[in-house]
């Protein structure tokens, strides 16, 4: 008899069990909710428009509005311009932008830094616009209620390449390139040297400093007393630097400008990133005998 109750009770246990699971199961998270309320406030905002939108990985949805086939499509490392606009997707009101009336873009590394609209520029080429919307999030935000999609428009794009920053650079500083490399490297000569060019083996003095494009300084003995030895055709520094000082005289100055193939490559080094072009103002002081 005691068996008999105790089978009755186990029973009965599983049997609740079993019905809550199946409830529980016909029950929608809140999230799970919103996410279809925000598809259908996507869907029918670019309905409205009588826009098709493509659906990205991460649940996103963009148009380019504005086509442009020739234009360059980002890769890991180059710099791009971006006007945007931020805009709660249900209302219209703008969040933020940036300022087209002075050009003041937002510029950043693609590959590196990672705004809202980051993986969008995946797919947009230069001179195209786009328009994007987001789902909304449990977040709150000024002008963004919880679960509210967001709409980003690209309202114009430009892609640098190193290639691009460097002439670029050259181009505004008003440099005359005395010589460019296969691999990239430019060499500006600023005072003529004298002698021969050192022999291979030999180890000569140099005072630099090593700036970014934008003119920051990273590196550098120029207010110090002590010089840097570099061995012709050795392997010390990156190939920029040792190839640049190769084709210095004693005496020589010169400016240095490589892209990141001829310095620190993809990975960077301390405070250089990776995909950074560099340009170093470099003397030979000696040449040790």
């Amino acid at each position: 008899m005691m068996v008999n109750r105790m089978f009755v009770r186990i029973s009965a246990f599983l049997a609740l069990t079993l019905g809550l699971g199946a409830c529980l199961s016909n029950v929608e998270l809140v999230d799970e909710i919103r996410a279809k309320e925000n598809q259908a406030q996507i869907a029918s905002y670019f309905s409205k428009l009588g826009q098709s939108p493509i659906v990205m990985e991460n649940g996103a949805y963009y148009v380019v509005t504005k086509s442009n086939q020739g234009g360059e499509l980002a890769t890991k490392g180059d710099t791009l311009s971006v006007h945007y606009e931020f805009a709660n997707l249900v209302t219209g009101q703008v969040l933020d932008s940036t300022d087209r009336k002075s050009n003041a873009p937002y510029v950043y590394r693609y590959g590196f830094t990672n705004p809202v609209f980051s993986r969008l520029m995946a797919f947009v080429r230069e001179g195209e616009e786009a328009v994007m919307a987001l789902p909304g999030t449990s977040q709150d935000f000024p002008g963004l209620p919880a679960y509210t999609p967001m709409k980003v428009t690209i309202k114009s794009y430009k892609v640098r390449s190193q290639t691009d920053n460097i002439n670029e650079f050259i181009a505004a500083k008003k440099y005359n390139v005395t010589e460019t490399t296969a691999e990239g490297l430019r060499f500006i000569q600023l005072v003529k040297g004298t002698g021969e060019l050192p022999a291979t083996g030999k180890v000569v003095k140099i005072k630099y400093t090593g700036r970014f494009l934008n003119g920051y300084a990273f590196d550098g003995n120029m207010l110090k007393t002590d010089s840097l030895s570099v061995t012709i055709g050795g392997t010390q520094t990156v190939q920029g630097f040792q190839k640049g000082i190769e084709k210095m005289r004693l005496g020589e100055k010169a400016i240095l400008v490589f892209p990141s193939t001829l310095g620190y490559g993809q990975a960077g080094s301390g405070s250089i990133p990776g995909y950074t072009p560099l340009m170093f103002e470099v003397y030979l002081a000696k040449i040790n005998e």
